[in-house]
């Protein structure tokens, strides 16, 4: 005890971190339970199973002196320009994941470099500290990039003491976290500041970082920026357009959460009861989560007689869907470059209800005049910055969203205008990759 009668700070730290492994025994059977359940509907839950508990990794010729981890699709989708300049500048990578989609995802993007032996990818080991020491003896990392928001207690504070550089990149911090995080000041204090550096997104992530006493904290930009749309589907979707009619709109309801759907279903039957020719206008809805797909094309069908499933369509098929002025359920995996460059307007999921919204930098990208909703927390600056380049439109009820879509499909001068204004915003925010691959170089070098 000091003489004030408080404990020292390290054995709050040491009791903290030992409260948090017990955490971790017990709710480690169920963690495994979960994955053996969500494994009915996606079998990638049930496989690799060992990975995730320390037991064994994949065996790679290549030994990675760069550890990337993005947990999901997105996180993965927004360091590919870093993973790739990091390969092209001869590193070699280990790729890590949380989920079987994101894991997909990777090997996707990367199927070059895991062929050549430039990346290797694997599950992050749960968080307890026989697992997190495995992880770190077999794979001799000389820096770890983690994407965004993944703070893990054991992982950090454990590369810490092996002297193991850990980089927090893309960083970004809500209100809501930064309150939550708050309230372990003293330990959330230790846990990032044990990160050699945390690159935030914007100035506002770096302002509530900072309001945790960090010191260790850069504002580099958002890596969503940097990401490239696939060439190969913007192309396959030109030359689909060739033969749809050319009165024919689309809007694309991308990445949409469970619930949103029937707010969209709503305001899509509104808006088309308006018009002279349904037929006219075409809807997509590309569900967040593929174990979706069967419950929202089921809720579809319920709603409207002309519904079809973009997996089960040849292309032929999938024009004349597009003209019959159908409802398509987007259900292929990685072709959002496609459904954008096809689509006139987007819809973006996440945003209509409290969820913290979507990835909307793609879409910007290729031109694509934005909806949002209300709940956009986890883009906060973005959001804010790409309606104030009046490349996307706030709306807060679904009486709003039809007439937003109502504007953008009749007033065809607004909708080129906000085109303009999106393709203008994601060029000026690029620029993210060069300068979290230079704090990377440094570190290597230190």
């Amino acid at each position: 005890m000091t003489p004030n009668g408080q404990v020292p700070m390290k054995i709050s730290h040491r009791l903290m971190m030992g409260l948090y492994q017990l955490f971790w025994y017990f709710v480690l059977p169920l963690a495994l339970g979960r994955l053996l359940w969500k494994g009915r509907r996606q079998q990638g839950y049930r496989e690799h199973i060992n990975e995730r508990l320390g037991m064994s990794w994949p065996i790679s010729g290549a030994v990675p002196r760069i550890w990337v981890h993005a947990v999901s699709v997105g996180e993965t989708r927004a360091a590919a320009p870093l993973i790739d300049a990091l390969i092209q500048s001869g590193e070699k990578i280990l790729l890590t994941h949380m989920t079987p989609t994101g894991r997909d995802t990777g090997r996707q993007l990367f199927a070059n470099h895991i062929a050549s032996g430039q990346l290797v990818q694997s599950y992050l080991p749960y968080d307890i500290h026989w697992a997190v020491n495995s992880f770190y003896q077999y794979f001799s990392i000389k820096v770890g990039l983690i994407m965004e928001t993944e703070v893990w207690p054991s992982l950090i504070l454990s590369a810490r003491q092996k002297s193991l550089p850990v980089i927090l990149i893309n960083a970004r911090l809500s209100e809501r976290s930064a309150r939550r995080v708050s309230r372990f000041s003293n330990f959330s204090q230790l846990i990032y500041q044990s990160f050699t550096k945390i690159l935030a997104q914007t100035n506002l992530d770096a302002r509530r970082y900072n309001s945790l006493g960090l010191s260790n904290v850069l504002v580099t930009g958002n890596l969503k920026f940097d990401v490239m749309p696939n060439l190969e589907q913007i192309e396959h979707a030109l030359a689909l357009k060739k033969e749809l009619n050319h009165q024919v709109q689309i809007v694309c309801a991308a990445s949409t959460r469970d619930g949103e759907e029937s707010l969209i279903i709503e305001a899509w039957q509104t808006f088309l009861k308006t018009k002279e020719n349904p037929s006219d206008f075409c809807l997509f809805i590309v569900p967040r989560h593929p174990q979706r797909f069967d419950d929202v094309f089921a809720q579809i069908q319920i709603s409207f007689p002309k519904v079809f499933r973009r997996s089960s369509l040849s292309d032929h098929e999938f024009a004349d869907a597009i003209n019959q002025g159908g409802l398509i359920l987007g259900d292929s995996m990685g072709e959002m470059s496609f459904y954008y460059a096809l689509s006139d307007i987007v819809i973006m999921g996440g945003s209509l209800l409290p969820l913290g919204g979507q990835n909307f930098i793609e879409a910007c990208a290729l031109g694509r005049p934005i909806i949002l909703g209300e709940h956009t927390f986890n883009f906060q600056q973005a959001s804010a910055d790409v309606i104030d380049a009046r490349a996307a439109i706030r709306i807060s009820d679904v009486t709003d969203l039809v007439r937003a879509v109502d504007l953008l499909l009749t007033n065809h001068q607004v909708k080129e205008d906000m085109s303009t204004n999106a393709l203008d915003f994601a060029n000026q925010h690029s620029g993210a990759t060069k300068k979290i691959f230079a704090v990377i170089r440094q570190t290597l070098q230190a």
